[in-house]
């Protein structure tokens, strides 16, 4: 099992409501392509502001994302899934975000 772990950081454009909706459609475009194991989100919860002006962050996160696949060769197959491109370029030319990712083998 290969596990796709995203960091996003959405602007302050994008509401709570578009926010659902991103990880709404995403999930199920994920999940309908038949190639992911399972795909969760959840919101960044932040620290203080003392604490984050103590790290100086130069990436502040808005939310994650966990995308799981069998293996590498599938989770490959998935980020070439043309349905799944158009989402991204869909969502970026109305949100510019940002996101960081990590894979990792469980």
């Amino acid at each position: 099992m290969v596990t796709h772990t995203l960091v996003f950081q959405f602007t302050g454009a994008m509401t709570e409501e578009d926010r659902a909706r991103f990880f709404r459609e995403g999930a199920a475009l994920v999940l309908g392509s038949g190639l992911a194991e399972s795909y969760r989100h959840w919101p960044h919860t932040p620290l203080s502001d003392e604490v984050g002006a103590a790290v100086a962050p130069v990436f502040v996160p808005s939310a994650m994302a966990q995308i799981k696949c069998a293996d590498l060769d599938t989770m490959r197959k998935l980020f070439a899934y043309p349905p799944l491109m158009e989402f991204v370029q869909q969502w970026q030319a109305r949100f510019p975000y940002k996101a960081v990712s990590v894979n990792t083998e469980d």
